[in-house]
């Protein structure tokens, strides 16, 4: 067969192309024919020469291949990295600009590159495919042979993701998520890197592009604007599962006040997502760092036993989740949300008058002439001992209105004053209703120490009342003393 030329009608040679470039085109093509045909893998190798060889065993190159017409079986597909169809000839040209031999091999041709004179204009010389006769008419696939050094061929495999052997932490419909391989996060496009990210915190396979994104992919396939992805970027961790991804935009988020976080967490829904993901994923608690900062020992250690995981985020974000809900239906967890699963988990550990010690009994008896004076005798029933206090009832660690009860921690009843204070405190809550830190309650509170105030004016007190006030230095009494001559008993 006389040899054939093809023009190859390159009329500029793509100036931002290396030769490394060239050869992820021909890697490209090798990596399709693979997806589209269901072949075995490319070959990528050094012959005994020291020139590198592209073995795809596809369906073979033929002169069609060189046609300025858009493939429209790589267009049709979504996996495929070429969509142009006018990659190889771009790569030729930037081989012969740069002496660079190039060999390919099919069943159908033998093909080679030569500046010829083109057709019709005897005085211009193009780039043209020279086939000759196939060497090998059985031959499986196509194979390049170029005459590359090793570092282009390490470049030229550095911008796919099919050489990185990573594993995707996620699979979104609009791409996969990995693990920044190094300080430059790397975004992929269909395996093919497109772009470079100092601030991004993953690295994306981005495989379901917009139209933004088919815009900017130009011929070139040079270094994209971040504009071009970063809608794809933001929907693939808005639609990702991964407990590990979240985990990951969390840490992100805790580091916003000290701007050294990844750029991805700077979007506000992304910020939202990943607090209700992970609240879906993980049992947590989330505070804003004002709300933290605030937290008592008693408080941390009530989180603690929750079983939930404190999360400190920004103020705008806690005040976007604190009163919605994460995909499974369920309260977004903050403190409140801690508050009330430790007051309904809440068990008392009540004590009876045998478990007291002697001076407890005492000041445990002091009740009934307070109940007798107030006139409350019938709430003697609903007064009970407990070692524990539901602290979120009550408010403190003293005595607790809950219900139609009241319950007195068992070591208020070592003190009688701080009990009688406790007790009337308490039973004003149950025979009112109402709450602390309320006018109505104070008012109620008033009255009572009126009353007291006014008994205390009129009745007699006998010396050695004084002598108790004088030798003890201060306002307790012993027990059975004051609060029994008060109250008449």
């Amino acid at each position: 067969m006389a040899n054939r030329y093809f023009d190859l009608n390159i009329e500029k040679v793509l100036d931002n192309w290396e030769v490394h470039h060239a050869i992820r085109e021909i890697i490209a093509n090798a990596l399709d024919e693979t997806v589209l045909t269901g072949c075995r893998e490319p070959d990528i190798f050094k012959d005994d020469t020291g020139k590198w060889h592209v073995h795809d065993y596809g369906r073979g190159l033929n002169y069609e291949h060189f046609t300025q017409n858009q493939n429209p079986e790589k267009i049709d597909a979504n996996n495929v990295i070429g969509k142009f169809g006018v990659g190889l000839k771009d790569a030729l040209a930037v081989l012969n600009r740069a002496n660079r031999d190039a060999q390919i091999d099919s069943k159908f041709a033998h093909i080679s590159l030569k500046m010829h004179t083109k057709e019709g204009f005897q005085d211009v010389e193009t780039l043209h495919a020279v086939f000759e006769a196939a060497k090998d008419t059985q031959f499986v696939g196509t194979e390049f042979v170029l005459e590359v050094t090793d570092d282009e061929i390490k470049k030229a495999k550095r911008l796919f993701l099919y050489f990185e052997n990573k594993t995707p932490i996620d699979a979104t419909t609009y791409g996969e998520i990995y693990t920044k391989g190094s300080e430059v996060a790397s975004i992929f496009v269909n395996g093919v890197k497109v772009a470079e990210e100092e601030n991004y915190t993953f690295d994306y396979n981005i495989t379901k592009q917009n139209a933004a994104l088919k815009k900017a992919l130009n011929r070139e396939r040079s270094f994209l604007g971040r504009t071009a992805y970063s809608g794809t970027v933001k929907n693939m961790l808005l639609n990702s599962s991964s407990l590990e991804v979240i985990s990951v935009l969390l840490d992100e988020l805790k580091k916003i006040p000290e701007g050294t976080n990844g750029d991805e967490i700077n979007y506000l829904d992304v910020q939202v997502y990943a607090v209700k993901k992970y609240n879906a994923l993980k049992p947590s608690v989330f505070m804003s760092s004002l709300d933290a900062y605030e937290l008592t020992n008693d408080d941390k250690e009530r989180i603690r036993e929750s079983g939930r995981e404190l999360v400190i985020v920004p103020e705008n974000v806690y005040e976007h989740v604190k009163d919605d809900h994460d995909e499974n239906g369920n309260q977004i967890g903050t403190f409140d949300v801690v508050q009330q699963e430790y007051s309904d988990n809440f068990e008392y550990q009540y004590i009876s008058e045998g478990d007291l010690t002697e001076k407890q009994l005492k000041v445990w008896q002091e009740r009934l002439a307070i109940l007798n004076h107030f006139g409350w005798r019938k709430l003697e029933k609903n007064i009970f001992i407990s070692k524990t206090i539901n602290v979120i009832v009550s408010g403190d660690t003293f005595g607790v209105c809950d219900g139609s009860r009241i319950i007195i921690k068992q070591s208020v009843l070592n003190d009688s004053q701080q009990f009688s204070t406790v007790l009337i405190h308490e039973i004003l809550h149950l025979t009112t209703g109402f709450p602390d830190n309320t006018r109505e309650f104070e008012n109620e509170l008033g009255k009572i120490v009126g009353q007291l105030s006014v008994e205390l004016l009129n009745k007699p007190i006998q010396s050695d009342v004084i002598k108790d006030s004088a030798n003890s230095g201060t306002n307790k009494t012993s027990s059975g003393g004051f609060l029994s001559r008060l109250f008449g008993k």
